[in-house]
């Protein structure tokens, strides 16, 4: 049965092999074809030279090798540095200009999306319609933890993609914002800068059920063990809810599967693929989920490829189930 959704891979995936040139482009598009997936995100910043203004022979010799390896241009990352001035941040019309540009080059690259950043606000995202129009590009925004669907400025930016941006402009939902619980390599790093194991344990029972952190931090835990408990009760205590998703997944152009671990195709519990994955299907998604890997930034000694298999595996059997 020909699925109508497609599994991609944002090749910050990575970032591990690159950055320690264990890969270059060609041999992270190479894996990323060898292990089962079909289209690609380029996050700018990290693997266009050159870039804001890539070259004409970096994009031709980009072009030929996504046709060698087969591989479809699904979004073209943008980077928005609000600190570029030392003096001041990026002005509206500054922001506008830089947002073009990557509207340029990813249709150059071959790309029918950039995925921005919050730099843009909603009424910058509006004025960008007439210039996406015009160029045949789409322009979308990742929402990420902690935001979610009720926050005042995501119901702005909804109200314009189903509006006068319908079909040009949309969004990246992105699987953190599900997040429920703190993941495994969370827990690992947390043991490392000094939780005690039991602690720890402890401190992730109590959240799981909805405890009171100030039994925490009047117990007898150390300062680590009290300052991780307060971010873990600070950063996982809203997750966005599933079906939420029925109202807004019209405007979803793209969808990034976050991960931090998966273990014999299976998923760390803080994420809940298999009932995110399902509902996206049923709800008629038709695009890409593309795997963003993001372990290695916690232990950079977990093999990345390896869970990028995983990720293949577990959502091949979630669609065809």
């Amino acid at each position: 049965m020909k699925q109508d959704i497609k599994l991609g891979i944002s090749l910050y995936s990575f970032s591990t092999e690159y950055i320690h040139e264990k890969l270059d482009l060609e041999g992270v598009l190479k894996k990323a074809k060898d292990m089962g997936y079909e289209g690609i995100e380029i996050v700018a910043a990290q693997m266009v030279p050159e870039y804001p203004y890539p070259s004409d022979n970096w994009l031709a010799e980009f072009k030929s090798l996504l046709e060698k390896y087969e591989l479809e241009p699904v979004c073209w990352s943008a980077y928005i540095d609000m600190g570029i001035r030392t003096d001041r941040d990026l002005t509206e019309e500054e922001i506008i200009q830089f947002t073009k540009n990557d509207l340029i080059y990813a249709k150059k690259a071959g790309f029918p999306m950039v995925r921005t950043q919050h730099a843009i606000s909603p009424d910058i995202f509006r004025k960008m319609i007439p210039f996406c129009k015009k160029l045949g590009m789409k322009l979308t925004i990742e929402m990420h933890h902690p935001h979610h669907p009720e926050v005042p400025v995501w119901k702005e930016y909804f109200s314009i993609m189903k509006n006068e941006g319908r079909g040009v402009l949309g969004f990246v939902p992105d699987f953190s914002i599900f997040q429920k619980y703190p993941h495994q390599l969370y827990i690992d790093q947390a043991i490392s800068f000094g939780c005690r194991k039991d602690k720890i344990q402890e401190i992730t029972e109590l959240h799981k059920k909805g405890g009171d952190l100030d039994r925490i931090l009047n117990g007898d835990f150390n300062e680590i063990e009290k300052h991780t408990a307060e971010e873990m009760f600070a950063k996982f205590s809203a997750p966005a809810r599933i079906e939420q998703l029925k109202d807004i997944i019209d405007c979803a152009f793209y969808i990034h599967g976050k991960f931090y671990y998966l273990d014999n195709d299976e998923h760390d519990e803080c994420i809940p693929f298999e009932e995110i994955v399902t509902t996206i299907r049923d709800l008629g998604y038709k695009g890409y989920i593309a795997s963003e890997y993001e372990g290695h930034h916690f232990d950079e000694t977990i093999d990345s490829e390896e869970q990028l298999k995983h990720f293949v595996a577990l959502n091949t059997k979630i669609l065809n189930s």
